[in-house]
């Protein structure tokens, strides 16, 4: 019986079993009615041995939020003891959206008229926005780390850094729970023009440096992390409507798309999902 337990639930209920990964993240693993795990521990190409999850973080995370004295640091600590962590054969991470976000997606202020989506970014507060996450996240990765260090083999750690997404400024609503818009606000803030390919541009670039400066370099130095790219999955054009729920996260066919062409294979690697048999 798949099941994603919450930091609150306890591991006794024998209908259910023991998760056996732990996932840390936002919204894209907690985001009501569709989130990426879901789509995950219900596919049919998972292995039974994975369908259970303990998930820790929560909507609107940020990768600072996971360490040090961030506010779901214990909670990750508490699952990282032993007890704990020694049933855990892998490890989902999401975030840097948020932290992006926060700080406006490093952008400038009023740029002249004409000004192309490269030119719209502050090189030195992308730089330093890229330096914090880089330091959150290897942070985090060692702490998990070091709670395996017994573990026979290397546990694999997945990475992922979201796709394209369309800044149209729809936000999340949910009977009286309202979120959101997130990156229309930011760039009315910074006074882009209203040029949805020019914001598009912008944010395709966003993702880009998450992807290729934090995400791609780390899992290529740090061996057991693991980066999922599930960048150019889903379609930008007339259909957008179809895979985006608004401007962060996907519709249910949006994460199905992007779990099968981006997750599975790298699952595939590790023994988590099965090939079917020919």
């Amino acid at each position: 019986m798949p099941h994603i337990y919450k930091p609150e639930e306890r591991w006794d209920n024998a209908d259910i079993g023991f998760p056996s990964a732990l996932a840390i993240g936002d919204s894209w693993f907690w985001y009501v009615n569709n989130n990426i795990l879901g789509t995950m521990i219900n596919h049919p190409a998972l292995s039974d041995d994975h369908r259970n999850v303990q998930l820790v973080g929560y909507n609107g995370a940020r990768l600072k939020d996971y360490v040090g004295e961030g506010k779901f640091a214990d909670t990750v600590e508490h699952f990282l003891r032993p007890g704990f962590v020694e049933g855990f054969s892998e490890f989902y991470i999401s975030g840097a959206g948020n932290d992006a976000v926060d700080v406006d997606m490093a952008l400038h202020d009023h740029r002249p008229p004409g000004t192309d989506a490269e030119g719209w970014f502050d090189g030195s507060g992308m730089d330093d926005m890229l330096f914090r996450l880089r330091q959150a996240l290897t942070r985090l990765i060692a702490a998990i780390r070091f709670a395996k260090r017994d573990a026979p083999s290397l546990a694999p750690i997945f990475v992922h850094g979201y796709d394209y997404p369309v800044p149209d400024g729809r936000g999340f609503e949910f009977g009286l729970i309202h979120a959101g818009p997130w990156l229309k606000p930011a760039l009315d803030r910074h006074g882009v023009p209203d040029d949805m390919a020019l914001r598009g541009e912008i944010a395709r670039i966003l993702i880009d440096r998450l992807n290729d400066d934090l995400l791609a370099p780390l899992a290529a130095t740090t061996p057991g992390v693991v980066h999922i790219d599930s960048r150019g999955i889903l379609p930008r054009d007339g259909t957008y409507r179809d895979y985006w729920s608004n401007e962060l996260h996907p519709t249910n066919l949006g994460f199905r798309r992007i779990f099968e062409q981006a997750w599975l294979p790298r699952l595939f690697e590790h023994g988590i999902a099965l090939r079917p048999s020919p």
